[in-house]
């Protein structure tokens, strides 16, 4: 059962998508790392906490993910380092037409939220995890589009820098098809070099 729409429209809007080859645009080269979303409780104190309430959630981010592997799988990335920053780029699309409208009304009504997460390979790695609100997509949605359509969100933690942010950046993109609504079409991290290495460890 799926619990958001889908667009009826298969395209992607002309842009270009990366196959399986070992093709990658000027600049970047293979990475091992992958990024994530995925639905989860929206954090709450200890004195609201409530166990039904977090098993329901639970049950739900699960179907979510069954219903909707196209927009919650793991992706590969790629690589290019500009002014000592590492830029990983979605290898390939998310290919779900499930619309960012519908997605949002489900993370509201049940105190849910996205988790974008950056995974770096090895035993002892730090893994990035970053949050996305309904209330920031709602405003992403409301920006104005790219000369592809692409409308961006920007995440970062709250207590990180905005010019030099520890824990990176990730960027969410929406594709905004020709009925009005808007599909996810990709999620990049930026990090400093110097933050990232350290949180290698293979």
């Amino acid at each position: 059962m799926s619990f958001i729409k889908q667009e009826s429209s298969k395209t992607v809007n002309n842009i270009p998508l990366q196959n399986n080859k070992k093709e990658y645009p000027t600049g970047y080269s293979a990475s091992e790392t992958m990024v994530q979303l995925c639905a989860v409780p929206k954090p709450t104190s200890t004195q609201l906490y409530d166990h039904n309430e977090h098993t329901e959630q639970k049950e739900l981010c699960t179907k979510l993910a069954q219903s909707e592997p196209c927009l919650f799988e793991s992706k590969n990335t790629i690589l290019k380092t500009i002014a000592k920053e590492n830029q990983y780029k979605q290898r390939q699309q998310f290919t779900s037409r499930s619309s960012v409208e519908s997605l949002c009304q489900v993370l509201e009504d049940n105190a849910l939220v996205l988790k974008a997460s950056f995974i770096r390979p090895g035993f002892s790695a730090s893994n990035t995890c970053l949050m996305c609100t309904p209330s920031q997509l709602r405003e992403a949605l409301e920006s104005e589009p790219d000369n592809y359509n692409l409308k961006k969100l920007r995440i970062n933690l709250e207590s990180d820098s905005n010019l030099n942010p520890e824990n990176g950046t990730m960027y969410l993109s929406l594709l905004q098809q020709p009925s009005g609504n808007h599909v996810v079409y990709s999620l990049d991290y930026h990090v400093a070099e110097k933050h990232d290495n350290r949180l290698f460890c293979k």
